[in-house]
């Protein structure tokens, strides 16, 4: 606090006590810049370090969760990671910004309780908004930063950076909210694919292990839906069920159990069958379907090409409408998506022996979990995040960064914006434009060039068949326009 602006007030309240008392610092870290506070404010300050030279810099009892989204499907994503990892307890969503705080808070409302906690709040209904989470009046507090700091909110189960955090140092800040007092909790961290490389490099730094999951299924929702809604039931007071009971049991006489399994899924929120998600983009409305060939039956290794072959001969409209094709890290299969209608149809398919399609709820080891990063080295070696303070964050530093857009700190971290919106390529991020068609094959509306066939989002995604062309024929993810990408966008 005494970093984001507080020095003054604290310097008053010092001034005002008396002259002759203890004074205490406490820091979940302790980089040099807290080390020169604690040298100006205490007299010759006794250190007592509860953490030493451990590697891990987390409480025990915090899970950590990684799980890769989309910059379109985040906030569709964010109600599910809530209701299945929360279980209706406290949660507390971090964002960068002001602004993605009022959205966020807002887009969750018609979902989950919720409310919005930044510096634009004034500081009576920020008091307000507090007493209430304290209170349990609403379950989700989404807030930037520096409004969380310095709050002691106990029983909090679950912790989403929605966004990447600025350094290493806010991720332990933000992460140290739950897991109190020896009690378990979880911390979800939300990145997208351009920013892997970033995670790991956040694990080295803070001495953690993520492990890295999808986002929850329907199914998941659903269970944990119902589950919540079975625990407030043993709040209804007696009387209230003694006057219910006739009806219950008409109902009972009447439908069975399907009239108690009616009345979970209306308390629930699902009084109509939920759609399905695709596991590769999030969207909603779509399947994801794994293809897999029998090592006896094979002949080379999977292909985007030979997908799109197998689905042309076994039911063409599956080939036309396919969505997004990754292969599978062994080269023995495939996993894509498919509108849900049409996934209904293929699945009653004959298919030809030695294949297998079936429909997954967990993706498996893909050939491109591991794209490259332009967020790579900002947490180089030299400025490692260490409790020995080798390094600096200042106050210039973070503000700057997050107001610059593009700047870099003193320690070379990067600014907030550039961390989490960094522009994808339509390409690779969205189903783009359908006019790309690959010479005269029907099946095969991408490129002929084989070394990017894995990568190509079928027949909604577009490129150009020379390495060199700049041409590109899809939509850009950003404005919707065709003819450019969305790092070209003008928008």
């Amino acid at each position: 606090m005494l970093a984001v602006g507080f020095e003054e007030d604290v310097e008053l309240i010092l001034e005002n006590l008396p002259p002759k008392r203890q004074s205490m610092l406490f820091s979940a870290t302790m980089p040099s810049w807290v080390k020169k506070l604690s040298r100006k404010y205490l007299d010759n300050p006794l250190n007592i370090d509860l953490v030493g030279n451990q590697d891990e810099k987390l409480a025990e009892g915090i899970k950590l969760y990684a799980i890769s989204t989309t910059a379109t499907s985040k906030r569709t994503i964010l109600s599910d990671l809530i209701t299945v990892y929360a279980k209706g307890g406290k949660t507390i969503v971090f964002t960068q910004t002001k602004r993605d705080a009022d959205e966020v808070s807002l887009a969750l409302t018609s979902i989950i309780a919720s409310e919005a906690l930044h510096g634009d709040i004034s500081q009576h209904q920020r008091e307000r908004t507090l007493n209430g989470f304290r209170q349990g009046k609403f379950t989700v507090l989404v807030a930037t930063d520096v409004a969380a700091r310095g709050l002691d909110i106990p029983n909090v189960d679950l912790i989403i950076h929605y966004e990447l955090p600025n350094d290493p140092e806010t991720f332990v800040h933000r992460s140290g909210r739950t897991g109190r007092a020896g009690k378990e909790g979880t911390a979800i961290l939300m990145f997208t694919s351009s920013q892997r490389r970033t995670v790991r490099s956040l694990e080295r730094d803070v001495g953690c292990k993520f492990e890295f999951v999808s986002p929850p299924v329907v199914e998941d929702v659903l269970e944990s839906s119902a589950e919540q809604v079975v625990a407030t039931l043993n709040g209804v007071h007696p009387e209230s069920v003694e006057f219910f009971t006739p009806t219950a049991q008409r109902l009972i006489e009447e439908k069975g159990t399907d009239a108690l399994a009616a009345a979970l899924a209306q308390l629930s929120g699902f009084s109509r069958p939920p759609s399905s998600r695709s596991l590769i983009n999030h969207e909603q409305g779509w399947v994801t379907l794994q293809l897999t060939r029998d090592s006896a039956f094979s002949r080379g290794f999977m292909s985007a090409r030979s997908v799109m072959g197998f689905l042309s001969d076994v039911y063409p409209t599956a080939a036309d409408e396919i969505g997004k094709i990754h292969i599978i890290a062994d080269d023995r299969g495939a996993v894509f998506d498919l509108p849900e209608e049409i996934a209904k149809e293929l699945l009653n398919k004959q298919i030809p022996p030695g294949n297998t399609i079936s429909k997954i709820t967990k993706l498996p080891a893909l050939q491109d979990d591991g794209p490259s990063s332009d967020n790579y080295g900002r947490f180089s070696s030299r400025d490692r995040f260490s409790r020995g303070g080798g390094s600096r964050f200042s106050r210039g530093g973070a503000r700057g960064g997050a107001r610059g857009g593009g700047s870099m700190d003193r320690r070379g971290f990067r600014s907030s914006r550039s961390w989490g919106s960094d522009d994808e390529d339509g390409f690779s991020s969205s189903r783009g434009g359908r006019s790309f068609r690959s010479g005269n094959n029907r099946g095969s509306r991408f490129s002929t060039s084989s070394d990017d066939d894995w990568l190509i989002g079928g027949s909604r995604s577009s490129r150009s068949s020379s390495r060199d062309s700049r041409s590109f024929g899809g939509a850009c993810f950003n404005c919707g326009k065709s003819g450019h990408r969305a790092s070209e966008c003008p928008n």
